[in-house]
């Protein structure tokens, strides 16, 4: 019995953790920043622009952070809160690309959209 005990504390720390790790993916603003940059290869973007996508990326993830504590997590809160930061973001990026990276921004940000309306 006190085998068994142990076994079902050990499952039952391992889903708690597996499950804390699967909330916490997201990763750190410089992280999902990097991502987001890697993200936009294709648009053969030069060491400058990159540097400054690099910063409006980071600001964002900050602010969607900021907001995301300020409403515990609760994503149907958020989402209206986060609307003007990725509208500000999109802004942002768009003073930066030249017209065809533009084009192909907006494509890769539909993509994205579509994905997230099929999940």
């Amino acid at each position: 019995m006190k085998k068994l005990l142990i076994i079902f504390g050990l499952v039952l720390s391992f889903t708690i953790t597996a499950s804390a790790q699967g909330r916490m993916q997201m990763g750190t603003p410089e992280e999902r920043a990097t991502r987001q940059l890697s993200q936009l290869e294709s648009l053969k973007l030069s060491q400058d622009q990159k540097v400054k996508l690099a910063s409006v990326f980071l600001w964002s993830a900050i602010q969607i952070d900021s907001i995301a504590k300020t409403l515990n997590g609760d994503f149907s809160a958020m989402r209206p809160k986060m609307m003007p930061v990725q509208e500000e973001t999109t802004k942002m990026v768009n003073v930066i690309l030249n017209d065809e990276q533009k084009k192909a921004y907006q494509a890769i940000l539909e993509e994205r959209r579509s994905r997230m309306r099929s999940n």
